[in-house]
């Protein structure tokens, strides 16, 4: 018994002194918890103990124990499931699409946003085995460490590249130090050791982002005592990754559509900073979004609508057009065809005739015409800054950008009205009037784990505004992360958010029952509209400096620098082995990506998320057991991506050039 507590003491070392070298923080947690343990020695939940030649930890209070059975056993049980099946204990990178052919002529402005992509995955699927096995697993999950025995144990048997290791309960995880040799393991570890849910997906993120090429298939091992609230996580990260919420050819229109509003001389405003100049930054100014609670009290809004500047997001306009209700600012970003939707059957040119239009620039022109021009001002999205220094704060959603403009813009007493982001008892994650969402939910059904861990997009709960918890949507999370960490950058001390919707909490803002407000002076719309005019107008400009076209020439000669590498990349020789291919592949990459600048950006976004897509299922595809043909599919694979590469800098070269001969002719 000695030599087994002398053995666990030198692990316990070790794993300090390996903790200490290449993961720090979470030395400090551990630490931390040991002070509180040794000043508070009730608050030490288990205890570790040796039983007949094996570890089990009990739980103090229940006198429980974790695995009550041999844990050796246990974890080798645990790692005869790990396999390299690319169908079982695997969380899919994102779907794939194999006869897109027969669909394309019904593609809509979404999915035609990857439609260089689906000729890559259509290939991929047509060629891969059956049942295919992977050559090696690079990335790989624990859910749950327990004692943490099975680590190493599937570490021996796989010896993947990257490891991201969770386990909520740090006290447990301390105890697993003394069992498992952590040190040992020779792939990269990323740690996730109880972490709230922001930080765990900024952590998630980042070892996505690390080597995003293997990214396709990640296996993993859940230990059953380990809640699975990280499972769901895991899946909202994937499923609400950018390049695929965001396709790259639609990051491609987004960033050249704001080329063609220029020409027309539309007004475009900086939203880089707050507007210390505001003079009507005292009144109040209340948010009004899609979220189910616009519906629920539209009648205290009809009340009160007067009382309040209103700042409305496009989807309820129909609605407040029916109770005639002329909001002073609209916000609209999406720039697929269905949202015109939002501006359709009313009068919307003589309803919205006073009323201003913050715009994202993928926003439809038919969009910004049915509103004065003098009225519409487009903000700078996605770091464009063809305008030096213009710049925005732009959330997943309408509902939480519009809070940031309302904060930049200076206003001291801001309200959010259906900002819910979550769905209502009911099961509706927007008004019923809203045109383009799905918007009922089976509650029973959400509260339940899928069997399937490759299915895309779990809700999940969340604290609520009013209640202890609400459900949330991966992109309604998004907006609630983006919220959490922007709101107290750009909140001053003298700003107040209250919210009166009835879904999620929203850190930073002051959960508030509309029965409890102050009541307001009425409001002269018509001097209200001149003023909000002036004071955006003077943080916007209708033309470039010269600064920003010999800005905009430099973004030209880098697309035609890396359209003529390309071009002469075609011609190289393909090598015949997979390894030189992929080592080539990668160096391709790495040229693109290369440190952003203002001029190459754009251009430098537009490529990584392509590469984000295409090049996991290149690399997947080549991580397969019995694979024929591999210099046919090496000659395949090289002809699609550089051709796709091509086509991307030739689109964007071309509208670049024809914007700088437009006006050079003025």
């Amino acid at each position: 018994m000695h030599s087994i507590e002398e053995k666990a003491l030198m692990i316990y070392q070790k794993n300090r002194e390996f903790l200490q070298k290449n993961h720090p923080e979470i030395l400090t947690k551990i630490d931390a918890f040991e002070t509180n343990i040794t000043n508070n020695p009730d608050k030490e939940h288990y205890s570790l103990e040796y039983i007949q030649d094996y570890f089990d930890v009990k739980n103090n209070e229940s006198h429980q124990y974790l695995y009550s059975q041999d844990s050796n056993l246990f974890s080798q049980k645990l790692t005869d499931l790990v396999n390299f099946s690319k169908k079982s204990f695997i969380f899919d990178g994102f779907a794939m699409y194999k006869d897109y052919e027969k669909n394309q002529k019904n593609f809509d402005d979404i999915t035609k946003g990857l439609e260089g992509i689906y000729p890559i995955m259509s290939y991929y699927l047509h060629n891969i085995p059956e049942n295919p096995q992977m050559i090696e697993i690079e990335k790989f999950i624990f859910i749950g460490v327990g004692l943490g025995m099975h680590i190493t144990k599937t570490d021996a048997k796989i010896q993947a590249l990257e490891y991201f290791i969770i386990e909520d309960d740090l006290e447990l995880f301390r105890l697993s130090l003394f069992t498992t040799e952590y040190y040992t393991i020779q792939g990269q570890i990323t740690f996730s050791i109880n972490e709230n849910k922001e930080e765990f997906t900024h952590n998630f993120n980042k070892f996505l982002s690390n080597s995003f090429f293997r990214n396709k298939y990640l296996k993993y091992l859940y230990f059953t005592a380990h809640s699975n609230e990280k499972i769901k996580l895991i899946k909202n990260a994937l499923s609400s990754q950018n390049f695929s919420s965001f396709p790259y050819k639609t990051l491609l229109e987004k960033t050249t559509r704001q080329l063609e509003y220029m020409r027309l001389g539309y007004q475009f405003i900086d939203f880089s900073k707050q507007f210390i100049d505001n003079t009507l930054a005292n009144k109040p100014l209340l948010i009004v979004a899609a979220g189910p609670s616009f519906s629920t009290n539209i009648e205290w809004l009809v009340k009160h609508q007067d009382n309040y500047i209103i700042l409305c997001v496009s989807a309820v306009l129909n609605k407040l057009y029916e109770k005639g209700i002329q909001p002073d600012i609209v916000t609209h970003l999406d720039g697929f065809d269905p949202s015109k939707k939002h501006l359709e059957g009313f009068d919307a040119a003589n309803f919205l005739s006073h009323t201003i239009l913050l715009s994202g620039n993928f926003t439809p022109l038919e969009v910004l015409e049915k509103f004065k021009k003098e009225n519409v001002f487009i903000m700078e999205e996605l770091s464009t800054d063809y305008h030096e220094g213009f710049d925005s704060y732009s959330g997943p959603c309408v509902g939480s950008t519009a809070v940031f403009q309302a904060l930049t813009m200076g206003f001291k007493e801001i309200y959010t009205y259906g900002i819910d982001l979550a769905l209502d008892e009911k099961g509706h994650s927007h008004t019923n009037s809203h045109v383009l969402t799905k918007n009922k939910y089976d509650l029973e059904k959400i509260k339940k784990l899928e069997n399937t861990i490759s299915f895309r997009g779990d809700f999940f709960s969340v604290p609520g505004n009013f209640k202890k918890e609400v459900y949330t949507s991966p992109l309604f999370y998004s907006s609630l992360h983006y919220l959490h960490t922007s709101i107290p950058l750009l909140k001053t001390d003298s700003q107040y958010i209250y919210n009166l919707s009835n879904g999620a909490y929203i850190k930073g803002a002051i959960p508030t029952k509309l029965e409890t407000l102050a009541h307001y002076d009425t409001l002269n719309k018509k001097e209200l509209h001149h003023q909000l005019l002036e004071i955006l107008k003077n943080h916007s400009m209708t033309s470039l400096s010269s600064t920003d076209i010999a800005s905009l020439k430099e973004r030209l000669v880098f697309a035609q620098t890396l359209h003529k590498y390309f071009s002469e990349y075609k011609k190289n020789p393909l090598p015949l082995q997979k390894e030189q291919y992929l080592h080539n592949l990668i160096s391709l990459m790495l040229s693109v990506l290369i440190e952003p600048t203002r001029e190459n950006r754009n251009l430098v976004t537009i490529y990584d998320y392509f590469f984000s897509y295409a090049a996991p299922i290149i690399f997947d595809f080549f991580n397969t057991q019995n694979l024929d043909n591999i210099p046919e599919h090496i000659k395949e694979f090289n002809r699609l991506f550089i051709d796709e590469m091509i086509a991307i800098s030739s689109v964007y070269m071309k509208r670049l050039e024809s914007f700088l001969v437009s006006i050079e002719a003025l």
